[in-house]
């Protein structure tokens, strides 16, 4: 089974390096770093991690978090596709975790923090609350079973993750992915996992404008239906 690892980075500097450094290599057969044309050393403090002729420094063409996830995962050769923050929010050591739910015969494989072992050390009141209600909302509607709809660390078996026809260019993929690939029947499963504060710097996310656009998202896919549709 190889292990595709994506990180999408804008002005992570003084954070890269350390990340790139915890990642678990002996299981991970290629890291891609794709930069929303960072202004800082993230560029510098990447590429010093990445191992040559195996991992891959890219840069994002089009504008927003899912562009990059979007054009990242058209060059992912491995068999599965993890998912995962430059900011050192998402601990790497889990890693070994969701690949094991995926050899275990899951195909969608979601990091969560509030289901029991699991905790956030850099939650707010704020991101807390929306969390709660817009994973309600996609439970309700779409009929899903999580418990931490916007974590969005996370992994997916390549071949699965090609049919999903995603399309989200923002944060919002992050609730796209997870309603398409309940309609697309693939087999679910959560892991406990403690976020950590970021390591530096602050989020790249509106909270108010992600979360306007994850609700749309939510209620668009709604009136597509079961069907995912083809682009």
């Amino acid at each position: 089974m190889k292990v595709s690892l994506i990180i999408p980075t804008r002005d992570e500097s003084g954070v890269i390096g350390s990340v790139l450094k915890e990642v678990p290599r002996n299981i991970i057969d290629e890291i891609i770093v794709i930069d929303g044309h960072s202004t800082d050393n993230t560029v510098k403090e990447a590429k010093a991690e990445l191992r040559a002729g195996k991992d891959k420094f890219i840069l994002q063409e089009k504008k927003g978090f899912g562009n990059a996830l979007l054009q990242a995962f058209k060059i992912a050769k491995g068999d599965v596709v993890v998912i995962m923050n430059a900011d050192g929010s998402h601990n790497p050591k889990d890693i070994p975790a969701l690949l094991k739910k995926i050899g275990q015969g899951y195909e969608y494989v979601m990091a969560s923090r509030y289901i029991k072992e699991g905790r956030s050390d850099d939650d707010t009141i704020v991101r807390f609350i929306g969390n709660r209600t817009l994973t309600f909302l996609t439970n309700l509607l779409h009929k899903t079973n999580v418990t931490d709809s916007l974590h969005f660390f996370t992994a997916i078996t390549n071949k699965d993750l090609k049919k999903l026809h995603l399309i989200s260019p923002g944060f919002e993929l992050c609730i796209e992915i997870l309603i398409r690939a309940h309609k697309a029947g693939l087999k679910f499963a959560e892991i406990p996992v403690v976020e950590r504060p970021r390591f530096a710097g602050k989020s790249k996310v509106n909270a108010l404008s992600a979360g306007w656009k994850i609700l749309m998202v939510i209620f668009t896919e709604k009136l597509i239906g079961s069907r995912i549709p083809s682009m």
